[in-house]
């Protein structure tokens, strides 16, 4: 491939990831960054194969690249890559910025735009000591992680490298590749609740371009047809095997040490399962440990999980045994989103010794 051969270095930002579906969230938050560090362009880069989804179920590469060209149409400093997919095998970010520097490295300098949730985490990707020599690093605010919380950790596995942070963040002249940190507009959208509400049959309007959104619908993405494990003579809607299910689950976690565990019965008030459990880690591997624990002995008991989100960072990893959906969360997560309290009108089970029964509750 062909490198531009002018004297003047383009400015590049690299947005990468998932991309699976790109939403508002992305474009914004590029847009802020394309704005204060007067980059030349935006280059979306669809991961091909990311390296957190090997055994995921990933939607095709060219429907999430479709996706993205249709949301940047229109916008001049906006490109979308196609360089993963050439590339091909697993999508790690140390590979991708080698071989953009190798291409392009004469005539543009780049930026590598991370959340603050991903950066948290930079320590366990490959060759991650290397990062920091091959662009700049852009870090981007995403809830519920803060700058604050991205500062501390870069001081301990980058320590001497220089932060700057502003509205504006400028490069030391010297020409030394940094750190910057920007605090784009928090908009609270994530590709995960999105595909969760198309599933769910709910409205994902204004959340994604209305484009994508159409291309969502026409292509058929992410709609998830439940498939009943049922046994011989049980009906699909047997109240009977989702409480041994949710009481198995409840089971589960408590071995492996999750802690407040909630049970929420949603019979009549949700068409998305008959349960709601609840519970948290003390830390992501600790979250990462009881979903990967509990999927692995549930079934060995031939009790399928038909869909796990969130287990790569795990922030809030949701899990789906049909009637029974569990919410894992690490514990400044579940106290962010506090699911108590939006479904606070939902009756309440506890674990007796005959099993989850409904929590009584005293007469005042």
């Amino acid at each position: 491939m062909e490198t531009d051969k002018s004297e003047v270095r383009k400015k590049i930002g690299i947005f990468g990831g998932t991309l699976d579906p790109v939403h508002l969230g992305h474009l914004r938050a590029a847009e802020e960054v394309h704005e204060a560090l007067a980059l030349d362009e935006i280059w979306f880069v669809p991961a091909y194969l990311p390296p957190h989804k090997l055994e995921k179920e990933l939607t095709p590469f060219e429907h999430r690249l479709n996706m993205v060209q249709l949301a940047i149409d229109g916008v001049e400093h906006f490109r979308a890559s196609t360089i993963e997919a050439e590339r091909k095998g697993v999508s790690f970010s140390v590979d991708l910025l080698r071989q953009i520097n190798q291409i392009y490295g004469k005539s543009c300098t780049f930026y590598f735009v991370v959340g603050t949730d991903a950066a948290l985490e930079l320590d366990s990707w490959k060759d991650w000591q290397q990062i920091p020599k091959l662009t700049n690093l852009v870090i981007i605010k995403r809830p519920p992680v803060t700058i604050k919380d991205v500062r501390k950790k870069f001081s301990e596995i980058y320590p001497g490298m220089e932060m700057v942070t502003g509205p504006s963040p400028k490069i030391p002249k010297d020409g030394a590749n940094v750190i910057l940190a920007i605090e784009t507009t928090g908009l609270e959208i994530s590709s995960t609740r999105i595909r969760k509400k198309v599933k769910q049959g709910k409205s994902i309007r204004f959340l994604v371009p209305e484009r994508v959104r159409n291309y969502i619908i026409e292509n058929n993405l992410y709609v998830y047809k439940k498939e009943k494990t049922l046994q011989k003579g049980q009906d699909s809607t047997s109240p009977t095997r989702s409480m041994e299910i949710a009481s198995k689950i409840y089971n589960e976690i408590l071995d492996n040490k999750g802690e407040r565990i909630v049970v929420l019965d949603m019979r009549g008030s949700s068409p998305v399962a008959d349960f709601f459990i609840i519970a948290h880690g003390r830390s992501t591997r600790h979250v990462q440990g009881i979903a990967s624990r509990m999927k692995r002995e549930l079934g060995r008991q031939k009790i399928k999980c038909r869909s796990i989100e969130g287990e790569e960072e795990g922030k809030w990893v949701l899990m789906d045994y049909d009637d029974v959906v569990v919410h894992l969360f690490y514990e400044p997560v579940r106290a962010f989103y506090d699911l108590e309290g939006l479904w606070v009108e939902a009756p309440r089970l506890v674990m007796t010794e005959t099993g989850l029964a409904r929590e009584e509750k005293d007469n005042e």
